[in-house]
């Protein structure tokens, strides 16, 4: 994955927006739920929920417990995705169960990319 650098007219940003990014990426599972969206585009969210368990849980033979595959779904589903739906980072279409990254205010999808290279090495 390549990041696009902002032109330096492009650095500043609107205080409320970054005030937006920073509040929908404190937390880590709504950071991994965007990783797999910048990958894939478009997952239903039982296979963002299941990269996400991984990611979080995986033991060393890379088995999650269901439980723990469960929960993770539950707080996607009724915690963190509306947040970024809010933000207008992600579409959530109930009818399928599906996740869509959309475009996004550029503070946020720049800091979701960096964030994704530093956690993830790629």
């Amino acid at each position: 994955m390549t990041v696009e650098r902002p032109s330096p007219d492009d650095r500043r940003a609107n205080p409320e927006e970054l005030d937006t990014a920073f509040r929908v990426l404190r937390h880590r599972r709504r950071r991994l739920a965007c990783y797999v969206l910048l990958e894939h585009e478009t997952a239903s969210l039982s296979d963002v929920a299941d990269a996400v368990a991984g990611w979080q849980y995986a033991t060393g033979d890379g088995i999650v417990e269901p439980q723990c595959r469960r929960q993770c779904y539950l707080d996607l589903r009724h915690t963190h995705v509306p947040v970024l739906v809010d933000a207008g980072v992600v579409r959530y279409d109930e009818e399928s169960d599906t996740l869509s990254l959309v475009p996004c205010p550029e503070p946020i999808r720049d800091l979701v990319m960096r964030a994704c290279a530093f956690e993830t090495g790629s």
